[in-house]
């Protein structure tokens, strides 16, 4: 079905110029990183976790709704699989995190004596961390891979029960290898920077902090797009509420986690993990833990209560941004401390690299989005989308 690609919707410039405005900040950061070699680094860490946090999640998220096989997710799900095609673009986006090791991992310095990081070498050492990275993007590219192929299938072929079990299947299994592999890239990128501490609940709150960014992400390209044929069509008000309220869900889920995350730790009262909230708690990271927990959960959380901000595009676009903005405050709030505590400052590379970073992504992800049609309109689910908001009318 021609009319259902999104060729129409006239991108094609849009990526270029994302790509061309992007490579000029972070050629700009690139040659002011000669200079502080260590901010840099620090602000592109900031940059690659947030932006793989919604490549990673819009993996995950994908894989719920083939398991689920609900309707609730159809309308965004191209927009998902084109999110899981920018993989090839962080993978050689990690690089730089190798180069950098040195500045930001204490661990992968020579001459060790700490005998806490001794007794972690076993895991934490270069060559290991190396090959670990190597096993995460081979997981992630399978998976995405695999969806994507069915769904390029589903739209030659059509759709039929072998090919729903399949992705079913794979999405089942994927999301137990998204779950450990997630967990161990977190302890691997961020949770080593601080090699004396550590916490069993971290794989968790960055897998939902990724399933987060990547609804409040999708939310937002679903309403940029949404007077756009065919979406003006087919999207209405009642998939904004299901959407809003899977987004009203991840948030809660969330601050639960966090707040469980605090409440043992400090609970717990131990000299080895208290200092990792100290650091947080201290000078401006203090009132910028504050605002994550009013801007991240509180006002997101009150809003998304009510029914007609989640139908509304105006208001629910508004809070899908204000949550992606919080995401990227969150990585700075995870990172930053970690290098002086209190002490440390924002610098205006932190947020050059996350904004140059994101134009190279955005447009990888546009060029993506124009290669299939925006609509899944071989998937059987589809034919009850116009009754489901009927439903919800």
């Amino acid at each position: 079905m021609t009319d259902t690609r999104n060729d129409s919707l006239n991108l094609n410039r849009l990526p270029m110029q994302l790509a061309g405005a992007g490579a000029v900040l972070l050629a700009v950061c690139a040659a002011a990183g000669f200079a502080d070699r260590a901010d840099f680094f620090r602000s592109y860490l900031v940059a690659y976790l947030f932006w793989i946090g919604i490549t990673l999640g819009c993996l995950a998220v994908l894989m719920v709704q083939h398991l689920t096989g609900g309707q609730w997710a159809l309308v965004i799900r191209r927009i998902l699989e084109a999110g899981t095609r920018t993989l090839p673009l962080m993978a050689v986006a990690a690089i730089p995190l190798l180069l950098g090791m040195h500045s930001l991992y204490s661990w992968s310095l020579p001459g060790q004596t700490d005998p806490v990081i001794l007794g972690k070498q076993l895991y934490l050492n270069t060559n290991f961390f190396i090959v670990r990275m190597v096993i995460y993007f081979c997981v992630w590219f399978s998976l995405a891979y695999f969806l994507n192929k069915g769904s390029r299938t589903e739209d030659a072929e059509g759709a039929g029960l072998p090919l729903a079990l399949r992705l079913e299947a794979i999405s089942g299994f994927g999301l137990v290898l998204y779950g450990f592999t997630v967990t161990f890239a977190g302890i691997d990128w961020v949770m080593s920077l601080e090699p004396r501490w550590y916490s069993t609940i971290y794989g968790l709150l960055f897998m939902v902090g990724q399933a987060l960014a990547a609804m409040a992400f999708s939310i937002a390209v679903l309403i940029w797009l949404s007077d756009s044929e065919p979406l003006s069509r087919s999207v209405q008000p009642a998939h904004y509420q299901d959407l809003g309220s899977f987004l009203l869900t991840f948030v809660m889920l969330w601050a639960y986690l966090e707040f469980s995350q605090f409440l043992i730790i400090w609970g717990g009262n131990l000299n080895s993990e208290i200092p990792w909230y100290l650091r947080r708690m201290q000078g401006t990271w203090g009132h910028v833990g504050l605002l994550l927990v009013v801007l991240n959960f509180a006002l997101p959380f009150f809003l998304l209560l009510f029914r007609h901000v989640k139908r509304r595009k105006r208001s629910l676009l508004i809070v899908a941004g204000l949550v992606l903005l919080m995401r990227l405050v969150d990585m700075f709030w995870m990172v930053l401390p970690a290098f002086g505590g209190g002490n440390a400052r924002l610098t205006w590379m932190n947020v050059a690299l996350p904004l140059g970073f994101g134009g190279i992504w955005l447009a990888y992800f546009i060029w993506q989005l124009q290669k299939a049609p925006i609509l899944p309109v071989h998937d059987p689910r589809m034919e009850g989308v116009a009754q489901h908001a009927a439903g919800h009318g």
